[in-house]
């Protein structure tokens, strides 16, 4: 989401403030989007787990009413805001006929006790748009990273967080279980072939909008911008979308490399400071290395695509502000003009 953007309260309101910003995005007449900014029903499809604590749900719409130009469409970069009604007791639905085996939310709850006073509050109380409304709700933004229109469905990357109010309820989720979202926000919006090349920072969950974005200009076959994803994780098993970034390496015009702040072999924890315990656990010429993305190396990727001139490169940025900040800190040293932060 870009700073522009006014905050929501979390609130899952009715008349949400980010209603206020009127959407950028157009259809074709005879398209109707199944996004229209109320909350529609979905039911849950499927739940896999994704890396460390994250896990990919798939969604399906619920129709109210059969409408043959109705399409499910989420323009790349733009999230979508799940609403769950408040509730303190929110716990997985242990079926007699169901093990922990067979849930993998249900296996993440389990190994993933609350401690006593450990209930998670991140969220900033902010002032309510809607102050006619009760409290009833609370709603959090996701960025769909697949969609399909003619099934109308959507994937999204969801971490969970032992204590998170949102973790209380997406934990009783099981296939067919009904869930309200609503949207599409952002502003972020992509012209073919408007800039040479795009350069992406992400960490983390927050690869999402950053993945749909270089998803949609790779499915561009008229788009010819050349394309750099670096993504930073904590340790390989937290890595998001491997399978996928690696099919994308097969496009000519696009190349990504993945770093690790954490080692987590026993060389590692023995001092020693280089070994071949990584590369032994990785593909054939796959871009992961196990050291922090360092300020230097930030430089050098953003130095070659400016050979071609400050005004046809744009960076991306997503992930904590403290992540951001510090890649700004290079772009602002190179003064590069174009730098879209979601």
């Amino acid at each position: 989401m870009s700073q522009e953007d006014p905050a929501c309260c979390g609130s899952g309101c009715t008349n949400c403030v980010l209603d206020m910003k009127p959407s950028k995005y157009t259809l074709p007449p005879d398209v109707v989007n199944v996004f229209d900014r109320t909350y529609k029903q979905f039911r849950c499809e499927c739940v896999t787990p994704a890396a460390d604590n994250v896990f990919r749900f798939r969604f399906r719409y619920i129709p109210a009413i059969g409408d043959d130009r109705e399409r499910l469409i989420v323009p790349p970069g733009c999230h979508l805001m799940l609403r769950a009604l408040r509730s303190v007791l929110h716990q997985p639905d242990r079926k007699p006929d169901r093990s922990p085996e067979d849930n993998p939310l249900l296996r993440w709850w389990e190994a993933n006790p609350v401690q006593p006073g450990g209930e998670q509050h991140a969220k900033q109380t902010l002032e309510k748009h809607d102050k006619s409304e009760d409290d009833l709700y609370l709603s959090r933004p996701y960025t769909p990273i697949a969609f399909d229109q003619e099934r109308g469905t959507f994937d999204v990357l969801i971490k969970l967080e032992p204590g998170g109010q949102m973790t209380h309820h997406l934990v009783t989720l099981s296939a067919g279980s009904r869930t309200e979202w609503k949207g599409v926000y952002g502003d972020f919006q992509w012209t073919r072939n408007r800039y040479r090349h795009v350069v992406a920072f992400v960490q983390g969950v927050a690869i999402a909008p950053v993945y749909s974005t270089l998803r949609s200009i790779l499915d561009d076959e008229g788009d010819e911008t050349r394309l750099t994803l670096c993504a930073c994780f904590r340790n390989l098993a937290g890595v998001l979308l491997r399978d996928e970034l690696r099919s994308l390496a097969g496009y000519w015009n696009f190349a990504y490399a993945i770093y690790l702040s954490r080692r987590t072999c026993a060389c590692a924890a023995a001092g020693v400071e280089r070994c071949n315990c990584l590369a032994a656990r990785l593909r054939y010429n796959e871009p992961i290395h196990d050291r922090r993305l360092a300020a230097a190396e930030i430089e050098r990727l953003l130095q070659r695509p400016l050979a071609d001139g400050k005004p046809s490169l744009l960076v991306l940025l997503c992930g904590t502000e403290t992540f951001t900040s510090f890649i700004k800190s290079t772009v602002e040293k190179l003064e590069i003009e174009n730098c879209y932060t979601f």
